[in-house]
């Protein structure tokens, strides 16, 4: 009995601290905040969180907290990370991300524990500086390949009677005018989203970055140009006086225009590789959409290679350094694993950077994929990086700028206005460190003139 009675006592105090080992374990859980504003590929990624919290995060004691904003991300972002209050990982931007690192917002991949892992999957000499390397350190890592195309409503080029898609900017006009005219009002040539800074980037300098030889910034040279692209700007400026592009584009924000052209009454619309996804999941188009190759301001065509954006996925947050960093590593390196990026090539979300990772995945059938994912032999090359998030001047921004002048917010011509941005963003250029500014300038070695 006296056995009995020990065994007893000893089998009720393990069970009295079952309790406190299941809180000791759920002490262990290590929460990682992830913040993206990528919201074509949140119904895929939202699933993919939900397997890794049940399965791998739940053997490793982590869970990912994952929100997508819209078009509020830019200032969300940016009073998270200076209150040190926000995500642990987030989605960085082009245009802020230099300006993060510079104030201590975002660290070094490499201050994670575990991290190398990830790291040697690139080649370091191949990142980019002043976009993935800053200060000789590795910040961020580049996820996919951004390529850029014209996409056109194939239902309302049949209606105004145009029988090929445009090759140049007078005749985007053109066509504009003529199913605006053909539509009665319910249809529009051609939209412009304002409200979304980046469309002016993405949507008029890169998708013609083939023609100038840079998106705004050109690096072989050390310049801002926007200036050269005035008869873009003008042809657009002229659609908006022949009453082509859809109305209240001043106020339109990126997904409410592309949500009109998802909807049909939208004609002809620049779009970057991610909207593909936009059109088939986020707003799925009814239209017969057909994706072309951007216009050119010259009849003659492009003098240029092609340029595609190295896009990175995700950067740290100082925050981060409060957790334990080993698991923040480990979800950082999940967020880049090849079965995850398998999966977004294959549902036609993100052109892999990677390009093992491309061989291990199935041909995508989603469609307009295989126009933006497939690249022309040796005529494309990756577009080095803009330093304007270092820039320090007075004034409107590029983006404001543009905005401001589309919307007709200038008592000065087109030309007037591009020259002065230039100037003010190339005496804000040169100011910078000798050291800093000579990363952000191409080598000898990098060639953008097309190969006749």
């Amino acid at each position: 009995m006296k056995r009995l009675l020990t065994l007893v006592l000893a089998a009720l105090m393990v069970l009295s601290l079952i309790p406190m080992l299941a809180l000791a374990d759920a002490d262990k859980v290590e929460h990682i905040v992830v913040w993206s504003d990528n919201a074509h590929e949140q119904t895929v990624r939202e699933k993919q969180i939900e397997e890794f919290n049940a399965t791998i995060g739940k053997e490793l004691g982590i869970v990912i907290d994952y929100t997508v904003y819209g078009t509020d991300y830019s200032n969300t972002i940016n009073i998270a990370l200076m209150a040190n209050d926000g995500p642990d990982l987030f989605r960085p931007s082009s245009n802020t991300f230099a300006g993060y690192v510079e104030a201590g917002y975002a660290v070094p991949i490499s201050d994670l524990e575990g991290s190398e892992a990830l790291l040697s999957l690139y080649n370091t000499d191949e990142l980019v500086a002043g976009d993935q390397i800053f200060g000789g350190k590795v910040y961020t890592l580049p996820y996919s390949l951004q390529s850029y195309k014209m996409i056109i409503n194939k239902d309302l080029f049949d209606l105004a009677g145009i029988a090929e898609p445009p090759k140049t900017w007078d005749e985007v006009r053109k066509d504009a005018k003529l199913i605006t005219e053909a539509s009665n009002g319910n249809a529009y040539g051609y939209f412009l989203a304002l409200q979304s800074g980046w469309c002016q980037d993405h949507y008029i300098y890169s998708v013609s970055a083939a023609d100038l030889g840079h998106f705004g910034f050109d690096a072989v040279n050390g310049r801002y140009g926007y200036s050269d692209g005035l008869p873009i700007i003008n042809n657009l400026l002229g659609m908006i006086e022949d009453g082509s592009m859809f109305p209240g584009f001043e106020n339109l924000d990126a997904d409410t225009a592309r949500a009109q052209f998802a909807a049909g009454r939208v004609g002809i619309v620049m779009a970057a590789s991610f909207d593909v996804a936009v059109y088939t999941e986020q707003f799925p188009a009814v239209c017969n959409w057909v994706v072309c190759d951007p216009p050119a301001i010259s009849p003659d065509g492009y003098e240029y290679k092609e340029m595609v954006t190295a896009v990175d996925l995700l950067g740290v947050a100082k925050k981060a350094l409060d957790k334990d960093t080993s698991k923040v590593a480990k979800v950082l390196e999940w967020f880049y694993s090849d079965e995850n990026l398998v999966e977004m090539y294959e549902q036609g979300m993100y052109i892999p950077y990677r390009s093992n990772v491309v061989s291990m995945a199935k041909d995508s059938s989603v469609t307009g994929w295989k126009e933006f994912s497939t690249f022309k032999d040796d005529q494309f090359i990756i577009r080095m990086a803009d330093p304007k998030g270092l820039l320090k001047y007075e004034g409107l921004s590029a983006r404001e700028t543009l905005g401001k002048l589309l919307a007709g917010g200038f008592s000065e011509d087109a030309a007037t206005v591009l020259k002065e941005l230039d100037d003010r963003l190339n005496t804000a250029f040169d100011a910078l460190d000798p050291d800093v500014k000579a990363s952000y300038i191409a080598q000898p070695g990098y060639k953008v003139t097309r190969d006749k």
